[in-house]
């Protein structure tokens, strides 16, 4: 009993250390430092490759501060990726497979409720997992940055309209052990094995807050959001072990959404969470060019009040000292990627 525990912690450690050094190396620039001299001084150039030969990229002045930080970010890059190997080495010994700590969050009642939703078809017909169990996929699935993150709700997303089979959600969750009950405004939720399942859907109109009228091939009646149509029209196809094909939003789009979503008054208590869940996704982002390319798409689609709202809380992030990844994604998608 004793030896199982020491494992479980071993292991628990080194997901954890293998989780920080990813998001480690994801913000190191691969290459190395060239350094040239003229009359105004030493200056200095990331030395790498790009596609068949090597280019050299101007970082700036040796004595500037910041390109003092990125020199020492690409000295780090050899030394994380040993200890990854290491690490790595370590998880091998203790036999820990590919599913990583954070799809362990995933109990055994959500594993098979979400399988049950994949073998009806509803991923495929355009329903997605979305909020906070969204982001630990992108933990595990997409390399994006690890932290412990806890939380009771589990949600997902119908499309207007919802053009897909039928099912009796209710029947499939009581199998499961979850409870069906009514929110003050008629929505349907369900409670049960320390969770809360929600359905939500695009909330209509600009202002407009009254109940999403219900879907009755589904039959629920889900609890509407604004600017859910971004997450619903930006979505991948993922593949979890011992859970099957399941449907989410991209990164951008999640990204995106959740800087629209991070001021309103009913998320003050969740605006904290939103915020961190932003900079690990965008710290992903940043370091990758198909994912900047789609950031930029989605942002040049969306309404001009929207892009407003997102740069107002890229401001409210900088203010907090936050990392510059979303400023620097803005950046790049003004001045086109």
């Amino acid at each position: 009993m004793v030896i199982e525990q020491v494992m479980e912690e071993s292991r628990d450690y080194y997901l954890d250390y293998k989780s920080r050094l990813i998001g480690e190396l994801l913000l190191s620039p691969v290459g190395s430092i060239k350094r040239k001299k003229s009359w105004g001084g030493s200056f200095l150039y990331l030395h790498k490759r790009v596609g068949q030969k090597f280019e050299d990229i101007y970082l700036g002045n040796e004595d500037d501060p910041a390109v003092q930080k990125i020199v020492e970010r690409i000295g780090n890059r050899q030394r994380l990726i040993r200890e990854l190997r290491s690490t790595k080495k370590a998880l091998k010994v203790l036999k820990v497979g590919k599913m990583s700590r954070t799809l362990k969050d995933f109990t055994e009642p959500l594993r098979k409720l979400i399988a049950a939703l994949e073998g009806l078809g509803l991923f495929a017909a355009g329903i997605e997992l979305v909020g906070s169990y969204c982001f630990k996929v992108y933990q595990s699935h997409f390399g994006v940055e690890w932290f412990p993150l806890r939380t009771v709700d589990v949600d997902f997303a119908i499309p207007t309209p919802y053009k897909g089979p039928s099912a009796d959600l209710e029947a499939v969750l009581k199998e499961l052990g979850f409870r069906q009950d009514f929110a003050t405004d008629g929505a349907i939720f369900y409670e049960g094995n320390g969770l809360k399942i929600e359905f939500l859907q695009p909330r209509r109109g600009s202002g407009a807050r009254e109940p999403s009228p219900p879907v009755k091939e589904l039959s629920t009646v889900p609890i509407p959001l604004p600017y859910l149509n971004l997450l619903l029209e930006n979505k991948v196809m993922v593949t979890l072990r011992d859970i099957g094909r399941i449907a989410l939003p991209s990164l951008p789009a999640f990204m995106w959404h959740k800087l629209l979503i991070a001021d309103l008054p009913k998320r003050k208590n969740k605006s904290e969470k939103d915020y961190i869940q932003v900079v690990a996704v965008g710290k992903r982002i940043a370091v990758d060019q198909d994912l900047l390319r789609e950031a930029s798409r989605i942002m040049h689609s969306l309404p001009g009040s929207w892009r407003r709202k997102i740069e107002k809380s890229v401001q409210k992030l900088a203010s907090k000292g936050t990392p510059e990844n979303i400023s620097e994604i803005l950046r790049k998608i003004n001045e086109g990627v």
